[in-house]
């Protein structure tokens, strides 16, 4: 088939994709799911192993695939929504937290992460799946808290400030575990040396870090408004070039990219266009990350005993790690407890784990599928516990 036929044929693919997430996404936020279950749901039905086979079939064209042009547009909707993330967190939202809004931010995220290790290596799976499949627990899903805050008007509670803050920090804190984990997978064994080399690539991210976030406002701020936008498209991608050959992942290199021009003067006017760009290209990831899971792993008993010990787990651990923080911050139980519920839906941040995973052949398609189950497991379980408490809490304090 010519290149131009592929492409074209990707191009309705995706907006095919999009469309039906898009319109699965209004039904199922009528009763309160988020809109990521939708996008994975649509990706795992029209998924070349499943329903696109046979619709591939039918009209005689290789329509529902996965193709390297689909891969590239995957690529990049994932670089612009770490460097959405990045842009909303800024250092106002890392100052604003406090001190415990920062140890619920790094303790909600090592706690499940050890609580799942300990659970897999205990089944017998073995270090490097083990630790990508916990990894992918550690971050709670910024974009599905800040979106039922908005839609249910819960930005009054006392807990909404604690939760942004602990939800935006703990990507900080995951995307500093993906950097050792990956030094420590690479070694092979965890040893003092390869300790050390961890700790290296962590002060290496953290000099590039604050570098990128000392510089680069200050040499935006010296564009004009009407050209920022395509100056910080510059900033993000040179930034993704170095990183990147540095040995560092693209998100972490689009994440850091982000906060930096967050500090810029024009930085809304990059926040707004990005988030036409997100329009687009935003549920692209998430689609395919459901389209790239053969449907009968999810069938096997094995994967679904897996992950329902792993979203337990989870659950669990993000809810031991934030609640005692939380609690010292608001002085309030029932309050810390929702702030504890907010923090249990994953999302983007732990299929980007979960991709760079099953790209660099660390996990495999099984330990995959774990991971989008988990997803799917505690979003919905998460939304609407978290939904449901904070809606009755505002009830009880509006009377």
């Amino acid at each position: 088939m010519p290149a131009e036929e592929v492409i074209f044929l990707t191009l309705l693919e995706v907006s095919i994709l999009v469309l039906l997430a898009d319109l699965a996404g209004s039904v199922l936020a009528r009763y309160g799911f988020p809109r990521v279950v939708a996008e994975l749901l649509i990706g795992l039905t029209l998924s070349p192993y499943a329903l696109g086979s046979l619709l591939n079939a039918i009209l005689h064209m290789e329509l529902f695939t996965i193709n390297d042009y689909l891969l590239f547009l995957t690529n990049l909707s994932v670089i612009l929504l770490l460097f959405a993330s990045g842009l909303e967190h800024g250092l106002s939202t890392l100052r604003e937290g406090g001190v415990y809004g920062i140890l619920a931010a790094v303790f909600g995220a090592i706690v499940p992460y050890t609580l799942v290790y300990w659970a897999l290596v205990s089944m017998g799976l073995p270090f490097a799946e083990s630790t990508i499949i916990a990894l992918s627990t550690a971050p709670t899903s910024l974009a599905v808290v800040a979106g039922i805050i908005e839609r249910e008007g819960l930005t009054g509670l006392p807990s909404t400030k604690v939760l942004i803050t602990a939800a935006s920090i703990d990507d900080v804190v995951a995307l500093i575990l993906l950097s050792m984990a990956t030094a420590v997978i690479a070694a092979g064994v965890f040893t003092y040396g390869t300790l050390i080399t961890a700790v290296k690539i962590v002060i290496l991210w953290v000099l590039i870090f604050l570098l990128s976030v000392l510089f680069i406002p200050r040499i935006l701020n010296r564009v004009g408004e009407e050209t920022i936008v395509y100056a910080s498209l510059v900033v993000l991608f040179g930034v993704v070039l170095i990183m990147t050959t540095l040995g560092f992942s693209e998100v972490i290199a689009a994440f850091i990219a982000g906060v930096a021009v967050a500090e810029g003067r024009f930085s809304q006017r990059v926040r707004e266009t990005v988030n036409v760009l997100l329009a687009i290209f935003g549920s692209i990831f998430f689609i395919v990350m459901g389209l790239q899971l053969n449907f009968k792993y999810i069938l096997n008993i094995e994967v679904l005993v897996m992950a329902i010990v792993v979203s337990l787990a989870a659950i669990i651990g993000k809810v031991i790690g934030i609640y005692p923080f939380a609690y010292l911050r608001l002085r309030d139980s029932r309050d810390s407890i929702i702030v504890s519920y907010g923090m249990i839906p994953r999302g983007e941040m732990g299929l980007v784990v979960a991709s760079i995973g099953l790209s660099s052949g660390l996990i495999t398609m099984g330990d995959f599928g774990v991971i989008i189950l988990m997803v799917l497991i505690t979003t919905i379980i998460g939304a609407v516990v978290y939904r449901r408490e904070a809606c009755r809490f505002r009830s009880v304090r509006t009377r």
